[in-house]
């Protein structure tokens, strides 16, 4: 039994051991409102009544608050957030404890002790199997720190700790009030925290005679945690050990084995805390490495490069994972590693791929006004998350529902974004025409120019969409003019699904600049429902769609036209066929479309002297039509 006592848990030494590493840590707080940050002057302020509190056994913890936390394999894990008050003492408790009561526990107890570590188990257990003990019997606890039985651990800290009083604190802290998420409250009156600095104490105590036991039978073992894993010389002797620990831990400890993990294994070629132990019939040993991890995804490189240019960005998420909320920022995590995602330096998130999504992440983004769109796995738009409050102020929507419904003025702006779309695309012919000077292009080229002028006289929204229908068509054969690769030959513009990989390429492309768009306008108050030449009937998006057909032929059609041009692209290793005969970009194929489309709206051209990007022509683009419906002020596209 160790003598320590309350006294020697709270002297100024270990107090202020306990400020500098909570220091050391992120700046956070729980519910009392104390940062860290102003952790120490809050303690000089307060100490003296609050160590009174504590040795007169009134002082109450407080409450903590739940979260859930998602791993990169999709594991869901509850944690507890605590006051930095209470973490202070925890940390006081800790410190003083663990280091007290290491004597207590046996020399093959690894986890959370100074000296010993996944590294020395690991090398224990090579040693074992070098001597001839190769078969192995490991036993992994299900939800370890929840299933702890907290009377078994009273109990145990009664014959460890003589001081009642210190005792009484810690048990305390065993039976504290939780908040959940949503939420309510409750008491928790089975296992122990997992966020608090005492609870890896804890853990190894609560096995401590279990470690005891299997030194008095001899038993060759190594125990992290709840990570066992013991060595025998044949099978036989591993399977009776492990039915008497199955037993022994279900009976004494009321603990459950994760059968995934459990049973009895050769143990050449297992994997023990993230070893892999391999016989080398060179040296005739076996020795423990490290598996080779898969190297990151390129999509990483590309968020980095993103990130560190500090301008507004999209990321687009192809790669299956998870996105929660960590500290400030968003965190991506799966197989291949972890990304956090800094809101500062984002702007919306475009999800291509299987996406777990924590209770917590859309509370985050929508606190930082981040949108969020979901595309399924053919590139299709399924929907966004815009955050609650975004644009949609009354006097705006209103005078643009005014304008939509006056026949004359959406006439007008409906003509000169038209006029500034078909522009833009004989803009994409003569510069074609102007490399390969064929007839063909040079005829589209006038054609267009009659267009534009059929567009000026009409009378209706539905003559400007059939004089429009007429220009895609034509526009749409001269694809087979531009595009000088056999593989890529295009007969017709077909969707849902595209029949071919240009159509794949044009449907995901167009998907992109929409919600590029959607982004922008969402950022102010015009709502997007209400555009100018698409109808605003029961579809959620118009105005964006209006936007979308200017920049359509310079930024996407010229990104395709170059991929394909160049050879970045082949049509037999970034496309896949579905079920429904349709033709869609593969991940490798999403990853070095999205690239190109990335490089293009960031490239910048000079207008008066001025370099401007197309991400920047975009946004002002959607600020014309915002000042055209506050101000009045006329509106004039972009032509290139």
């Amino acid at each position: 039994m160790m003598t320590i006592s309350f006294e020697d848990i709270f002297d100024d030494v270990t107090i202020e051991d306990a400020l500098k590493d909570l220091e050391s840590k992120r700046d956070s707080c729980g519910t009392d409102g104390v940062y860290l940050s102003q952790l120490r002057e809050y303690w000089e302020i307060n100490s003296k009544e609050l160590l009174e509190a504590l040795r007169m056994e009134k002082y109450e913890p407080g409450i903590i608050r739940e979260i859930e936390i998602l791993n990169g394999k999709g594991k869901r894990r509850t944690i507890a957030l605590y006051n930095s008050i209470d973490r202070m003492i925890l940390r006081c408790l800790s410190q003083k404890i663990q280091k007290e009561c290491d004597g207590l526990l046996e020399n093959n107890c690894f986890a959370f002790r100074d000296g010993f570590g996944v590294e020395a188990a690991v090398k224990l257990a090579v040693d074992y199997m070098n001597d001839g003990y190769t078969w192995m019997a490991k036993y992994d606890v299900s939800n370890y720190y929840d299933s702890i039985s907290v009377s078994k651990l009273e109990e145990m800290l009664k014959n460890i700790l003589s001081d009642a009083k210190l005792r009484r604190l810690i048990i305390k802290y065993l039976h504290p009030e939780v908040e959940r998420e949503e939420g309510s409250f409750y008491y928790k009156g089975t296992g122990i925290i997992q966020g608090s600095s005492l609870s890896p104490f804890l853990s190894n105590i609560y096995l401590s005679s279990l470690d005891r036991e299997m030194v008095v039978k001899k038993i060759r073992y190594c125990r992290f945690a709840d990570d066992i894993c013991a060595f025998f010389k044949d099978k036989q002797e591993a399977s009776d050990f492990y039915a008497w620990l199955l037993s022994k831990m279900s009976n004494e400890y009321n603990l459950h084995h994760n059968k995934e993990k459990s049973g009895v294994f050769e143990g050449t070629y297992q994997q023990y805390l993230g070893y892999q132990f391999i016989y080398s019939k060179k040296n005739k040993c076996i020795t423990a490495q490290k598996p080779q991890r898969k190297k990151p995804d390129q999509i990483y490189h590309a968020w980095q490069r993103n990130a560190i240019q500090k301008i507004d960005r999209d990321y687009h998420i192809i790669n299956d994972g998870i996105l929660t909320k960590r500290d400030y920022n968003v965190l991506f995590d799966n197989e291949n590693g972890k990304k956090y995602i800094p809101v500062e330096t984002a702007r919306a998130l475009n999800v291509h791929s299987n996406i777990t999504f924590s209770s917590d992440f859309f509370r985050f983004v929508g606190s930082r006004n981040l949108d969020v769109n979901i595309f399924d796995r053919y590139g299709n738009y399924v929907g966004s998350f815009v955050p609650a409050g975004t644009g949609f102020r009354g006097r705006t929507m209103l005078r643009q529902a005014e304008m939509y419904v006056d026949t004359a003025k959406r006439i007008q702006t409906a003509k000169a974004m038209e006029i500034g779309s078909l522009h833009n695309i004989r803009a994409n012919l003569r510069y074609y025409y102007k490399h390969k000077k064929t007839q063909i292009l040079k005829d589209a080229v006038d054609k267009f120019s009659q267009y534009i002028i059929e567009i000026n006289n009409s009378k209706t929204i539905n003559e400007m969409m059939l004089v429009e229908a007429r220009a895609r068509e034509l526009y749409y054969r001269m694809f087979n003019e531009i595009i000088s690769n056999e593989d890529f030959h295009f007969t017709i513009r077909t969707k849902r699904p595209p029949k071919d990989p240009i159509n794949a390429l044009i449907s995901f492309g167009n998907v992109y600049l929409y919600n590029r768009i959607a982004t922008e306008i969402n950022k102010t108050s015009l709502d997007i429902r209400i555009g100018f030449v698409h109808s605003t009937t029961n579809r959620s998006q118009s105005l964006n769609l209006d936007l979308a057909d200017i920049f359509k032929p310079i930024i996407v059609d010229r990104v395709i036209f170059s991929l394909i041009n160049l050879k970045m692209i082949n049509a037999n290793d970034f496309f896949q066929q579905e079920e429904n005969g349709g033709i869609y970009l593969n991940k490798e194929g999403k990853r070095l479309f999205i690239n190109a489309l990335d490089n293009k709206i960031y490239e910048k051209q000079t207008e008066d002297n001025h370099p401007l990007s197309y991400e920047t022509r975009i946004r002002n683009e959607v600020q014309k039509v915002f000042r055209l419906v506050i101000y009045g002020e006329k509106y004039k596209p972009f032509k290139y």
